[in-house]
C-alpha cells in the first residue's frame, strides 16, 4: 500500500503551479534573469516597516481576532468607501485575510458545491485548482487580443447555464494587463443580477494603472453589493508580498462564515503584520505613486523592446507590471519557448498556457525588476529568437 492511495480524492483536482515549476527551473540556472516573478522588487516602505517594529514593542505578539483588529477593519471600510465606492460595515462586512489567496479559497469553500460551474477568464489567473478542489467545474470565458484582452459580455451570456454559481473577475488583469471598462462590468453585472450569479472580484492590482485608466470595483455597481465578494491585498500596492495581509468585503453572512472558519485554519492574520497593514492604508500614499511611476517607465522599455524583436508582438498593458507578448509566429509552444529561453539564453518567462487554453502562443513577462535587468533580458530574448 502506498500513502498516496490514502489521499482524499479531491486532491486530484489540485495541480502544481506552473509558475512555481518555472521558478524551480530558473533557480537552478546561474546568472539567469528572472522575468517570471509576480511581485514588486521594491522594499516595503519605511513607514510601514516602522509600524511593525512599533507593534512588536507594543506587544502585538498574541492571538489576533479571527476577523482582524477592529481599527484595521475600520480603516479598510474608510478606504473602500473613498477609493472603491463600496460601503461596508467594518464590524460585519469586512474580513482581514492571509493575503487575497486565502480570501478566494474561503469564498470557494463557502459557495461552491460539487457540479457548480464557475466562470473564469481565459487567459487569466489560475483559479482552476481552487474551483476543482471543492468539486466545481471551471467554465472558460475567452479574452481576445483583438479586444485588448477585455471580457466580452456576450461570451459571458452564452456561457451561463442553470449550474452557473459564480464568475471570477480579475481586473486589472494578470497576466494580460487589461482593465475591464465600466461598460463591460455594467453589462456583466446585469447578467449576474438576472441569473443570481455571485461575482468573486479579485482586485490586487487596483492601484497599478497607466494612461489614466480607471479601476471600477464590481461591488460598487448598482444592485451588486450583496452579490459581490470583493477581495484585495496589500501585496502589490505596498510591496508587502511576504507580510501576507489582504481583506475581503462582502455580505455579512459570507463574512461570518469566513470568520468562523478562520478559527479552525490559522486563528487569524499575524498581529504585527496587521499593524503594518494599518500604517499602509492610513499613511501617505506617495510610496504607491512612486512605485507606479517606476513601473510606467519600465513598461515603455519592455513594450518597445519586445516589439523590436522580429517574430514577437505585444500590445501595451493598461495596468499591472506584466506584459503578455504574442510568440505564436515562432512555431513553438509557450512551454517549449520558455524552457528554451531559460536553458539556452538564461532568461525566465512564464508560459502563457499556464493561464488557460487561450494563453497558448503567449508568454508572461514581469517588469517588476530593474531597468538594467530588463535591458539585459530583452537582448537575450532577441538573441534567442534570432537563433531559432
Amino acid at each position: 500500500m502506498s500513502i498516496e492511495s490514502l489521499f482524499a480524492e479531491r486532491n486530484a483536482g489540485v495541480e502544481w503551479s506552473g509558475i512555481r515549476i518555472m521558478f524551480a527551473m530558473a533557480d537552478q540556472i546561474d546568472g539567469i534573469v528572472n522575468l517570471g516573478i509576480g511581485q514588486p522588487d521594491f522594499d516595503t516602505p519605511v513607514h510601514i516597516r516602522d509600524a511593525a517594529k512599533k507593534g512588536l514593542d507594543q506587544g502585538y505578539t498574541r492571538y489576533p481576532p479571527a476577523a482582524g483588529f477592529q481599527d484595521l477593519r475600520d480603516a479598510v471600510a474608510e478606504k473602500l468607501a473613498r477609493e472603491n465606492k463600496i460601503k461596508a460595515d467594518p464590524e460585519s462586512e469586512i474580513f482581514i485575510a492571509v493575503g487575497a489567496m486565502q480570501g478566494i479559497f474561503n469564498v470557494m469553500l463557502h459557495l461552491v458545491n460539487p457540479g457548480d460551474e464557475v466562470m473564469v477568464v481565459d487567459p487569466g489567473y489560475d483559479y482552476y485548482s481552487q474551483i476543482r478542489l471543492f468539486g466545481g467545474v471551471p467554465v472558460r470565458i475567452p479574452a481576445r487580443e483583438e479586444n485588448k484582452f477585455k471580457l466580452d459580455p456576450a461570451d459571458v451570456k452564452a456561457a451561463i447555464t442553470p449550474k452557473t454559481k459564480a464568475i471570477i473577475l480579475n481586473t486589472p488583469s494578470n497576466p494580460t494587463g487589461a482593465v475591464f471598462d465600466r461598460d463591460i462590468l455594467e453589462q456583466v453585472a446585469g447578467l449576474c443580477r438576472e441569473h443570481e450569479i455571485v461575482v468573486i472580484s479579485d482586485e490586487p492590482y487596483e492601484h497599478i494603472l497607466f494612461d489614466g485608466n480607471e479601476h471600477v470595483s464590481m461591488g460598487s455597481l448598482e444592485g451588486m453589493k450583496d452579490l459581490t465578494v470583493s477581495i484585495y491585498t496589500l501585496s502589490k500596492s505596498y510591496a508587502m508580498t511576504g507580510w501576507r495581509v489582504g481583506y475581503v468585503a462582502g455580505h455579512r453572512a459570507i463574512i461570518s462564515e469566513m470568520e468562523k472558519l478562520m478559527e479552525h485554519m490559522v486563528s487569524g492574520v499575524t498581529a504585527v503584520a496587521q499593524r503594518a497593514a494599518l500604517a499602509a492604508i492610513t499613511g501617505s500614499q506617495d510610496c504607491v505613486e512612486q512605485m507606479v511611476q517606476r513601473y510606467a517607465r519600465r513598461r515603455e522599455l519592455v513594450y518597445e523592446g519586445l516589439n523590436s524583436i522580429p517574430g514577437i508582438s505585444c500590445i501595451k498593458p493598461e495596468s499591472t507590471f506584466y506584459a503578455f507578448p504574442n510568440i505564436s509566429s515562432l512555431g513553438m509552444s509557450s512551454w517549449d519557448f520558455a524552457k528554451y529561453m531559460a536553458r539556452e539564453h538564461k532568461v525566465a518567462v512564464v508560459p502563457g498556457s499556464i493561464f488557460g487554453e487561450n494563453g497558448e502562443g503567449y508568454v508572461r513577462i514581469s517588469f517588476a525588476t530593474s531597468s538594467e535587468n530588463l535591458e539585459k533580458a530583452l537582448k537575450r530574448l532577441a538573441r534567442g529568437v534570432a537563433g531559432l
